[in-house]
């Protein structure tokens, strides 16, 4: 049956959930196509998502800010090379500021359910509150839950515990005894900041990491009113750092190349040069092959672990006691204070909130032979929805910043498709949708993170549903433009009684 051409020319209710880097991008690329109906629901007080929570100390990022940015709000003022946390948020508000975001945010507003009827979506707030929209965007990313592990007696330890994302600046750390359960990305970023301060820090590492010089600086003044003056300079600066960034991505293939033995060779080198003592660089070894987990970069990390009062633990935590944690070998060692720094759940909005379709299923049962997303935004059975920074989009060489903004292009144009057929629905088709992730996982299993060493890319059965396999130059090709042979448009869909 035809689509009905008297639909009014407003277009369509939008929803977006969530104001970090995904949700204002796709805020911004609604605006400026005219898509002026739409609404950001962001659970706290502010927008900035992943850099507005994480404020442990030493939090920064490991891509270089003039690369991690907005292609659309190019900031000539970055100050190093690789900026913290503070100075990443703080862009994020000037660009809510400036692009009039704040006012199209409705902030305290945590999704917790959202359920189709067959024509639209009704949005659940944890105060109680609904909200309809005939489409949703889910800027919720791929981490922003983090991963608590369930240890053994921990609600037994007489001490403060917290998670690195929900970091306690009310717990004063001078002269106590700190753990910090975790030695990746957080880590590493945490511990040469809090090791001077504490009277003892024990480090628990489950599995050694791949840890690359950073060589960060800043930059001058000079530097940053030269890119202020000529802004096709800082374009050329952006896009250096982008095909040198993708020349990493060769460190992922399974075979042997010069890029994998480029990063032995420097991660030898700077472990050489910065741990003298044979038994700990035997420790902070992988035994796992290069890019299998993800690859860090610290100038610091290994010096502070080499500090008087900081110790390497490798045994293994068995369980909390009141007093503090007795690893696996039968030792209690007392502390005051534990931080887990132990990452994130990715993908977790099955569990942060609850999608269900007009079928009646949810993105949950829908889910649970393997998290998927038909070309990393949509899912069958789920009109209207789409997911940024969705499975499979994931990067370990480059910046996620542009992976989200080929995705708001994609989903803009598929809301463009409704609107000019008169649709009322959008989404793909099962067959489409299972060709993709087929293809995708096939692709994957060509590549290091197959090797099985216990990455949190993967899940519990081997199946990698946060990487996409291949370069951003390769994602940025496929996502130009939505096949709509992949998806079907109707008005409505029928919805379970």
């Amino acid at each position: 049956m035809p689509f009905d051409q008297t639909r009014p020319d407003s277009g369509f209710r939008i929803a977006i959930l969530g104001a970090g880097f995904s949700g204002m991008g796709m805020a911004v690329a609604l605006k400026r196509r005219g898509f002026d109906d739409f609404v950001i629901y962001e659970k706290a007080d502010d927008v900035g998502g992943t850099w507005r929570e994480n404020t442990y100390p030493g939090v920064a990022c490991d891509v270089p800010s003039h690369l991690y940015s907005f292609s659309f709000d190019i900031n000539p003022e970055w100050t190093r090379r690789y900026s913290s946390g503070q100075e990443i948020w703080d862009y994020m508000r000037r660009c809510a500021r400036k692009h009039g975001l704040y006012e199209k945010t409705e902030f305290g507003r945590k999704a917790v359910r959202l359920r189709h009827d067959g024509r639209r979506w009704t949005i659940e707030f944890a105060d109680g509150g609904t909200a309809q929209a005939d489409i949703v965007v889910s800027g919720l990313g791929g981490l922003h839950e983090p991963n608590i592990p369930d240890f053994p007696g921990m609600e037994s330890f007489a001490g403060p515990v917290f998670h690195t994302a929900r970091w306690r600046h009310d717990v004063d750390l001078a002269g106590k005894r700190v753990a910090i359960i975790g030695s990746a990305a957080s880590a590493v970023q945490a511990i040469p900041e809090i090791a001077p301060k504490v009277a003892r820090l024990d480090v628990y590492q489950r599995t050694p990491n791949w840890v690359m010089p950073r060589q960060s600086y800043a930059y001058p003044a000079w530097a940053r009113k030269l890119f202020k003056m000529i802004p096709p300079l800082a374009r050329l600066y952006r896009a250096y750092y982008f095909f040198l960034l993708e020349s990493r991505h060769l460190a992922f293939h399974r075979n042997d190349n010069f890029m994998k033995r480029f990063v032995r060779r420097q991660f030898a080198r700077h472990l050489e040069e910065q741990v003298r003592d044979p038994e700990l660089r035997a420790k902070l070894t992988p035994d796992y092959p290069v890019g299998c987990k993800r690859i860090l970069i610290s100038d610091d990390y290994f010096p502070a672990i080499q500090r008087d009062n900081v110790a390497l633990v490798t045994e293994g935590v068995d369980r909390f006691e009141e007093s503090g944690i007795r690893t696996k070998d039968g030792r209690l060692r007392e502390v005051d204070v534990v931080i887990l720094a132990t990452g994130f759940k990715p993908f977790n909005l099955v569990e942060s909130v609850e999608a269900v379709g007009p079928s009646g299923a949810s993105l949950r049962e829908v889910w649970a032979d393997g998290i998927k997303a038909h070309r990393t935004v949509a899912a069958p059975g789920f009109p209207n929805f789409f997911m940024l920074l969705g499975p499979n989009s994931g990067l370990g060489h480059n910046s996620v910043v542009l992976m989200i903004e080929a995705q708001v292009k994609y989903v803009l144009q598929l809301i463009e498709k409704m609107k000019a057929s008169g649709a009322a629905l959008v989404e793909p088709t099962p067959e489409a949708a299972a060709a993709y992730d087929a293809r995708i996982q096939r692709e994957l299993s060509q590549r290091v993170w197959a090797a099985g060493c216990g990455a949190w890319y993967v899940d519990e059965r081997g199946r990698n549903y946060t990487l996409y396999p291949h370069t951003v130059r390769r994602f940025l090709k496929e996502m130009k433009a939505p096949d709509m042979k992949e998806y079907v448009l109707r008005e409505t869909v029928a919805a379970a009684v």
